[in-house]
């Protein structure tokens, strides 16, 4: 199954796979996927042309996954609008060419696309009348006159992003070295992971900067991006690794719905791991459990402490 990150990929392979179910025989129609007002350039005869206007990606999280989404279903919204041959046909080519594209949409449900020279989509075809609203919206930001027309909606899966965490071990994060990379050290262990965040700073010749989770975030943005501006400022900390201590109650895993009375329940977690990814050395983020999908996204190596006195078989390399 093509991924995520060929998505851009997915939506033209879908595209010319369209065109070409119009296009070759027995429908045989004139294809083009262009902005409607360009979409009879330089041709003669009546056609039809596709225009992608809008799209849509749902998540969702398969039951043997343990955190974060696993697939993504794509749906593209395409306009398919059909164009007489010239301004004396009275429309009966554009009616006929309209007809002929809702059918071979309607008899060719699924499409079997090609993604690059190794990988397939399973393409599921959805043909829909516009509303009047939407068809003149369209047409109204095109500039272009109005042509009969209907909607096509194009689905299909993804895998989700690939994630670049792996769980590893305290080499590993060592290894990171790089400005802003993200590792989590997951467990109850806390002693352990002090003490492995240490040989983490020893490693890389660098200080640690230990800091409550409550200390550098508030529930005003503003406020969190000053303390860590000035966190990573200061003299004696700079290029210093962090290690955000007590850090599961924002980027641990999360109810749906949260409490009133949640000090982080108006807070963005992306935005705190972006000026988190600005951090002059590598940051440590510990929690109790598992991340929460957010931080999973983020992360570049997870390093776990199950239990109280096991963390040895975790953190050796």
């Amino acid at each position: 199954m093509s991924s995520l990150t060929n998505y851009g990929q997915a939506i033209a392979s879908t595209t010319i796979a369209l065109q070409q179910l119009l296009a070759s025989p027995p429908v045989g129609l004139q294809a083009t996927a262009r902005a409607p007002g360009a979409a009879t350039t330089g041709l003669t005869g009546a056609s039809v042309n596709l225009f992608l206007y809008g799209d849509s990606l749902i998540s969702y999280r398969e039951a043997s996954a343990q955190q974060g989404p696993s697939r993504v279903i794509a749906e593209l919204h395409y306009l398919v609008s059909a164009f007489p041959a010239d301004d004396g046909d009275a429309d009966a080519g554009s009616h006929r060419a309209f007809g002929a594209a809702r059918a071979a949409i309607e008899r060719h449900p699924v499409l079997t696309v090609p993604v690059g020279s190794a990988d397939s989509l399973q393409v599921w075809l959805t043909p829909s009348p516009l509303t009047v609203e939407v068809l003149t919206s369209l047409w109204q930001a095109s500039g272009a006159p109005l042509r009969l027309s209907f909607g096509v909606m194009a689905s299909f899966t993804l895998d989700a992003a690939e994630r670049v965490a792996v769980v590893g071990t305290v080499h590993d994060v060592v290894q990171l070295a790089g400005a802003g990379a993200i590792a989590v050290f997951s467990g109850t262990d806390a002693a352990a992971k002090a003490v492995a965040a240490a040989s983490v700073a020893q490693e890389l010749g660098k200080p640690l900067v230990t800091v409550p989770l409550d200390s550098i975030v508030s529930r005003d943005m503003d406020e969190t991006e000053r303390n860590l501006t000035e966190l990573f400022e200061q003299a004696e900390h700079r290029g210093a690794v962090l290690l955000i201590d007590e850090a599961e109650s924002l980027f641990g895993l999360r109810p749906e719905v949260l409490d009133v009375d949640d000090p982080y329940s108006e807070i963005e977690i992306g935005q705190v791991l972006d000026r988190l990814g600005r951090a002059p050395s590598v940051v440590i983020i510990a929690v109790q459990n598992s991340a929460g999908d957010e931080l999973a996204d983020r992360t570049r190596v997870e390093v776990r402490f199950p239990a109280e006195g096991q963390a040895d078989s975790a953190q050796a390399s």
